[in-house]
């Protein structure tokens, strides 16, 4: 049996409307953001103090300099997203690390941090700064 291809047409739309799609947070998405933040976790509490310190420094300096670049630079609603969620992740890491040190000013310190890093996480991610 011979197959002609010639004869054979397919009509199709194959064409995305990308303004119609809506972004639908899965449980599974959440699960697995939380699953490697605590993996992260795990391995920063073998670290030594000196080491976790160091690594909040540049987390916080980090998060902070995207946090100023974001005042300057409109936003659309899946950058504000992407920005979001990655300011959050920051914020949840500082939050594990200094949850490892012992009551001090420093700990106290980077913990306003955290929290101040994922209020404006989150309302960046909302769309309080997009365009």
């Amino acid at each position: 049996m011979k197959i002609n291809f010639t004869k054979v047409t397919l009509k199709g739309n194959f064409n995305l409307n990308i303004s119609s799609l809506k972004r639908v947070n899965s449980p599974f998405e959440e699960y697995l953001k939380t699953a490697l933040i605590e993996l992260k976790t795990q391995e920063l509490s073998k670290k030594s103090q000196e080491e976790n310190i160091h690594i909040l420094f540049q987390k916080v300096e980090e998060s902070l300099g995207l946090l100023e670049k974001i005042t300057q630079m409109p936003l659309d609603n899946s950058s504000s997203e992407t920005t979001g969620d990655y300011l959050l992740a920051q914020a949840l890491e500082i939050d594990k690390i200094a949850e490892t040190f012992s009551e001090s000013s420093l700990k106290s310190l980077f913990k306003e941090l955290a929290f101040f890093i994922g209020t404006e996480a989150q309302k960046i991610k909302q769309g309080y700064y997009s365009i």
